[in-house]
């Protein structure tokens, strides 16, 4: 079998440029040219391109449920400790520390995690649609 890797992540949203606008400011992303699907679409990039996020127009027909968190202000705590054991994309970053001061920053209510006695730090957080968020500590995958 060939080497199964990671193509990309779709967020199916009502409000596709905010939610675009978001994974921009906050992680950095850029966006891609996207051929024309019928409807509303916005394809991210890490750069060098290593992640690819697709952002997408949720089908008004659809019946699937919605995100169980809360992604307002207002997000309840309890429901961030949650995302370690719920749907979520994680990643890493070179800076942890500097990324979890960003969010405060921009004040995204935030859970915070440590393992192995402090040496794996995690973040945990929704985006404006309440999808999961899980950012850590760690090297990328070779």
């Amino acid at each position: 079998m060939a080497e199964i890797h990671l193509d990309h992540v779709a967020r199916a949203t009502t409000d596709v440029q905010r939610l675009a606008r978001f994974y921009e400011e906050v992680f950095g992303f850029q966006r891609m040219d996207v051929p024309n699907f019928g409807f509303e679409v916005v394809w991210l990039s890490t750069v060098p391109p290593s992640i690819t996020l697709h952002i997408i127009q949720k089908n008004p027909n659809s019946n699937l449920p919605e995100s169980p968190h809360s992604a307002g202000p207002d997000v309840n705590r309890k429901d961030l400790e949650l995302l370690p054991r719920s749907h979520h994309i994680s990643l890493g970053v070179p800076d942890y520390d500097g990324f979890v001061k960003s969010l405060k920053e921009k004040g995204i209510p935030i859970y915070e995690k440590t393992q192995q006695e402090g040496k794996i730090k995690q973040v945990f957080f929704c985006d404006p649609d309440g999808n999961g968020l899980e950012v850590g500590n760690w090297a990328r995958r070779q």
